[in-house]
């Protein structure tokens, strides 16, 4: 069985404010050089090559699935070490992995690093108000 979803392409603009863009995304593989400065969300685990992807696309904040935390909290472990960038992650109980859209959509914050607890994002709040919340106030350096 092939899953077909119905998304624009593999990256969407969700919301534009100010020069800070937020773009969804299936898979963190679909980030560029283009997203350098923006913040993406991705329907992709939170661990260390995911994070390792971030830094180099250069984004400004990423939000990622904490597929469970798992085992020395390997599936958040990348987000933690993107010191300067905000880095979330969903609860895999509140958006399917793999699904950038339903990260958006339903995706409740369960996990934050530094740069995004001093964003003043806060676990517990939905994905969408917190990145919109960012996008209105600038990520800070």
């Amino acid at each position: 069985m092939r899953v077909v979803d119905d998304h624009s392409g593999p990256v969407s603009t969700v919301l534009r404010h100010g020069g800070l863009s937020v773009a969804v995304m299936d898979s963190i593989a679909f980030a560029t050089g283009e997203h350098a400065g923006q913040a993406i969300v991705t329907g992709s685990h939170g661990g260390a090559s995911a994070g390792e992807y971030a830094r180099r696309c250069g984004v400004a904040a990423v939000a990622c699935n904490d597929a469970g935390i798992g085992k020395d909290q390997a599936g958040v472990a990348g987000l933690a070490a993107l010191d300067g960038v905000v880095g979330v992650a969903v609860g895999h109980d509140t958006a399917r992995i793999g699904d950038g859209h339903d990260t958006w959509a339903n995706g409740i914050i369960s996990y934050v690093n530094e740069s995004a607890r001093e964003a003043g994002i806060r676990v517990g709040e939905p994905l969408s108000a917190a990145f919109t919340r960012l996008a209105a106030g600038g990520v800070p350096c």
